[in-house]
C-alpha cells in the first residue's frame, strides 16, 4: 500500500515538474515571437492536464492575437466547460468576439465577467462596447457609469459615455459630461468635434460653430472638421458658406462621399443643378441603393429639363422606399412637365395618401407623448439622407 501511495506521489510530482517546465518553455517561446512553437508547448500541457485553465487561456490568446479567432474561441469554450464562471476566461472570450465584431455573442461572457468581478473596470467597459455594438445604449450607459466610478481618469470611458448619450439623443447629458473629458484631454481635437455635435443636437448652432472654429485652428486641414462646419452651415441655410467647407473637405479627403452629397445639395439649393448633377452621379455610382441620392439626382435632372432621366431616378428611389411621399410627388411633377397627365394625377394621389398617413402617425405620436398644445415640443427637421 505504501508503495502505491509513493508511486502516485512521484507521478504527481513528475507531472507538476513537467507542466512547470513546459509552461516556462512556452512563455520563453512567446517572448521570442515563436507563437506556433509556444502553442505546441501549451498543447503538451493539455496532454498532461486536459483542463488546465492557464494553458487553455494562453492557447486562446495566442490564436486570437494572431487573428485565428475561431481556434482561439474553441480553447476558451473548453476552459468554460471546466469552470463556467471563471473571470479571465469569460473576459478573454468576450474580447475575442469583439475583435470579430460579433457583439451579440460578446455580451454573454462579458456579463458573466462583470457579475463575477463587479470591481473590474475592463469588464464593465468591454460590456459597454459590446452593448453599443448591439444598439443597447441603456446597458452601455449603465456599464460606463460603473466603469467611470472605478476608473474616473480613463479618457476612453468618457468618450464612449458621451457617444452613448448622443446616440440616445440625450444631448443635455452629453454636454454635462464634457467637463471631466475636457479636464482629462484639454487639447483633444475630438473633444471639440464631439461637443459641437452635442450642441448641434440641442439646436445651439452658434456654440457648435465656436467649438468647430477652435478645432479648425488646431487642425486646419482636417476633413471631418471642415465637413462638420459645412453641415452646420447647411443646416442653418447658409449654403454659400457650407459649399466652401464641403469643397475644403474634399480637398483634404477626395473619398468623403457625404461631403460630395452635401456639396451637390448646396449647388442645387443655390439653383445650380448643372454643378450638382455630376456630383450626385458620382455618389449614386458608389452608393446605388441610397434613396436620397436618387431623389436629389432626380431633382437635378428635373431642373435641367432631362425628364426621362429624372423619371428613371425617381422610380429607382420608389423601388428603394415606396412609402416616402416625396419621391412620388416629384415623379408626378416630372410627368406633369412631360404632359403625361394621367400618370401625374396617379402619382399625386399616392403622394397625398402617404402624406396624410404620415400626418396621422405624427398626430398619434403627439397624443401619446402628451405634447399637443406644448409650444416647447418640436419635431426637428430631418436631414435629406436617412
Amino acid at each position: 500500500m505504501a508503495t502505491v501511495v509513493f508511486c502516485v506521489l512521484m507521478g504527481n510530482a513528475w507531472a507538476q515538474n513537467s507542466v512547470q517546465g513546459l509552461a516556462a518553455k512556452a512563455e520563453q517561446l512567446e517572448a521570442q515571437g515563436k507563437w506556433a512553437q509556444a502553442a505546441t508547448a501549451y498543447e503538451s500541457i493539455l496532454k498532461i492536464r486536459p483542463y488546465s485553465l492557464a494553458a487553455l487561456n494562453r492557447l486562446g490568446a495566442l490564436y486570437v492575437n494572431h487573428h485565428h479567432y475561431r481556434e482561439g474561441i474553441r480553447y476558451y469554450q473548453r476552459a468554460l466547460q471546466a469552470s463556467p464562471t471563471e473571470y479571465v476566461t469569460n473576459l478573454n472570450l468576450g474580447i475575442a468576439y469583439i475583435k470579430m465584431a460579433d457583439f451579440p455573442l460578446a455580451v454573454v461572457p462579458l456579463k458573466e465577467a462583470a457579475a463575477v468581478q463587479p470591481s473590474s473596470f475592463q469588464a464593465h467597459e468591454l460590456l459597454a462596447v459590446a452593448s453599443i455594438g448591439v444598439g443597447d445604449y441603456v446597458t452601455a450607459i449603465r456599464q460606463l457609469l460603473e466603469a467611470e466610478q472605478i476608473g474616473p481618469q480613463d479618457v476612453s470611458t468618457q468618450y464612449l459615455l458621451i457617444r452613448a448619450y448622443m446616440a440616445t439623443k440625450n444631448f443635455r447629458k452629453a454636454l454635462g459630461a464634457f467637463d471631466r473629458l475636457e479636464s482629462l484631454a484639454p487639447h483633444s481635437l475630438w473633444v471639440h468635434i464631439l461637443k459641437s455635435q452635442a450642441y448641434e443636437g440641442t439646436g445651439a448652432y452658434s456654440e457648435a460653430l465656436q467649438e468647430l472654429e477652435v478645432a479648425e485652428r488646431q487642425a486646419p486641414h482636417n476633413a471631418l472638421v471642415h465637413f462638420s462646419l459645412g453641415f452646420i452651415y447647411w443646416k442653418t441655410d447658409r449654403f454659400s458658406q457650407a459649399e466652401t467647407e464641403f469643397v475644403r473637405t474634399l480637398q483634404s479627403d477626395s473619398e468623403f462621399e457625404e461631403a460630395r452629397f452635401y456639396l451637390a445639395d448646396c449647388y442645387l439649393k443655390q439653383e445650380n443643378p448643372k454643378s450638382a448633377l455630376p456630383l450626385f452621379e458620382e455618389v449614386a455610382g458608389s452608393e446605388p441603393r441610397d434613396f436620397w441620392t436618387r431623389v436629389e439626382l432626380g431633382k437635378s435632372l428635373l431642373e435641367l429639363g432631362l425628364y426621362n432621366d429624372a423619371v428613371g431616378q425617381f422610380q429607382a428611389a420608389i423601388q428603394l422606399r415606396p412609402t416616402v411621399a416625396e419621391a412620388h410627388y416629384l415623379l408626378g411633377r416630372t410627368y406633369q412637365k412631360m404632359k403625361r397627365m394621367n400618370a401625374y394625377r396617379h402619382e399625386l394621389e399616392i403622394a397625398q395618401k402617404l402624406q396624410s398617413e404620415k400626418l396621422v402617425q405624427i398626430e398619434s405620436l403627439m397624443d401619446a407623448s402628451g405634447s399637443r398644445g406644448d409650444p416647447t415640443h418640436e419635431f426637428p427637421p430631418s436631414p435629406p439622407r436617412q
